[in-house]
């Protein structure tokens, strides 16, 4: 076996204010090896990583670079040792073009490759990259912004690439796509460092795994020949049940909501809405499933009254119908990042004067009321008073559904919910939906997500070019059946989907 190119010895994180983020943790990544980092919300894998990157630098222990040891006090350290590292947020110039993006990171001599448009398309097409040089960054679908950033951070003669989180934005066939530029990376000699969540996606495509939990290392080796419910459980700690419907078998009650014949006029990277209508009723979780891009932004936006349709209309039944939400960009939508954790989870009954006394904030009874919703969502969090963006992703997700469903609302929309989170994380929070729906409320889950839709949904709706393509309920509930109306025709929904409950 050949040897590593970078190693953590026993490298532990301590904060000022004592929270201990690792602990004595040591790794190893391997040239030509993609190497996944497992772990709940708040093990420790982006600090590990942010070490790796000169984020942050270790309280105790080193990182060694064939087999000598370094020093990381900023990213530029990194990136002159040979690391690059894409973000789960990109760090792209969105106005500049896809050769301009990466020439401005280019390094020394390294810059002349990025002069002519034929060399830049070479040292793309080395990687299995089909882009156009001269395309707006900004223009171009997620997946594609995803290629560039990773060009961008192999671009100055990469030994380690290390990856957050790179799936959570992409669909299955797109993660297909992810993994097969991987693999052409390591076919070069780069080491390649994943965090993940999706245990499936490590045992598919990575060759080693590491397990981080509550900052300490809790399992290391090869994935040949692992289980998922092996590694599941290193993970959380415990058995985690999958597969297995959530919350009860329910029948709709009361009509809450209904879109009839709503219709959105197409428009840049948009298909609109056309002809749709859907009945949102008490005791009923509805999933919608397809493809990202194929109306599910306009239908959120709709039901959360963002936008209003071009014609057809949305009627709710009563005036005192509320509607609460989850959207999917939970740092530009869902939170406020310099606020404190409690002020996040509290927002709208803040500003509506809920917690004040004598015109001022009621701290007391903030901080009360957040431990507790702190404690009930399982938030990772130093305490209430930190603020938002120095939480993991997957625990600013959990205060955005924690304040949701707070709100104790007739109809709760929720975009992508698990994006993000950890399998533990994500099955508590499909079991708070499950839970609502089955004390009355009306939950509608867009997800691209098949099987927690399956786990969780009474009615799957299936969009399609802005459309509703069809409606499964009970046995038909299937991959097999979704998956074929994801990818039909455009044709006219079905009758369940809308006109019979009309």
């Amino acid at each position: 076996m050949s040897s590593p190119v970078i190693e953590l010895d026993h490298v532990s994180k301590r904060y000022p204010n004592g929270f201990v983020a690792l602990e004595r943790v040591c790794l190893s990544f391997y040239p030509g090896e993609i190497h996944a980092l497992l772990g709940e919300n708040g093990a420790g894998k982006s600090t590990l990583m942010n070490i790796l990157y000169g984020v942050h630098e270790p309280t105790e222990g080193g990182v060694l670079m064939n087999g000598r040891q370094v020093v990381h006090r900023r990213p530029a350290d990194a990136i002159a040792n040979g690391i690059g590292m894409v973000h789960q947020h990109f760090k792209l110039v969105a106005p500049f073009t896809v050769a301009e993006n990466l020439a401005l990171v280019a390094r020394g001599e390294r810059k002349k490759i990025f002069r002519r448009n034929a060399d830049i398309r070479s040292f793309m097409q080395g990687y299995g990259v089909e882009l156009d040089p001269d395309a707006i960054v900004g223009m171009l679908p997620l997946a594609l912004q995803q290629r560039v950033e990773i060009l961008k951070a192999l671009v100055n003669d990469t030994k380690v690439l290390l990856l957050d989180e790179p799936s959570t934005i992409l669909t299955p066939s797109e993660i297909q796509g992810l993994y097969a530029t991987v693999r052409r990376i390591c076919e070069k000699g780069t080491a390649v460092a994943v965090v993940t969540h999706n245990v499936d996606e490590v045992l598919a495509n990575a060759d080693r795994y590491t397990i981080l939990r509550r900052g300490k290392t809790n399992g290391t080796g090869l994935t040949e020949g692992c289980t998922p419910d092996e590694l599941v459980e290193k993970i959380v700690g415990r058995v985690v049940a999958s597969g297995t419907r959530l919350g009860r078998q329910r029948l709709a009650g009361e009509k809450q909501m209904r879109l009839n014949a709503v219709n959105l006029r197409p428009s840049s990277g948009s298909p609109g809405l056309h002809a749709v209508s859907l009945m949102l009723c008490e005791r009923e979780v509805i999933g919608v499933a397809g493809v990202e891009g194929n109306g599910q932004t306009e239908l959120f936006e709709l039901l959360a009254g963002q936008r209003q349709p071009d014609s057809g209309a949305i009627t709710r039944s009563g005036p005192d119908v509320t509607v609460a939400l989850v959207p999917q960009d939970r740092h530009h939508e869902g939170l406020s990042l310099d606020l404190p954790v409690s002020h996040n989870l509290l927002y709208p009954k803040i500003m509506q004067g809920g917690y004040r006394r004598l015109g001022l904030l009621n701290h007391a009874a903030i901080a009360e009321r957040a431990r507790e919703m702190i404690s009930e969502s399982d938030i990772r969090t130093h305490s209430h008073g930190s603020l938002a963006r120095s939480l993991s992703g997957g625990n600013q997700q959990k205060i955005v559904v924690a304040r949701a469903m707070a709100e104790s609302a007739s109809i709760i929309v929720v975009y992508q919910p698990t994006r993000g989170l950890d399998m533990a994380a994500a099955e508590a929070v499909l079991t708070r939906l499950a839970d609502a729906a089955d004390s009355g409320t009306s939950v509608i889950i867009i997800s691209s997500n098949i099987e927690e839709l399956l786990r969780v949904s009474d009615r799957i709706v299936v969009m399609n070019g802005g459309r509703i393509t069809g409606e499964v309920t009970g046995d038909d509930m299937s991959f097999e059946k979704i998956g074929t109306l994801m990818t039909s025709g455009r044709g006219v929904q079905s009758t369940a989907a809308g006109a019979e409950h009309v």
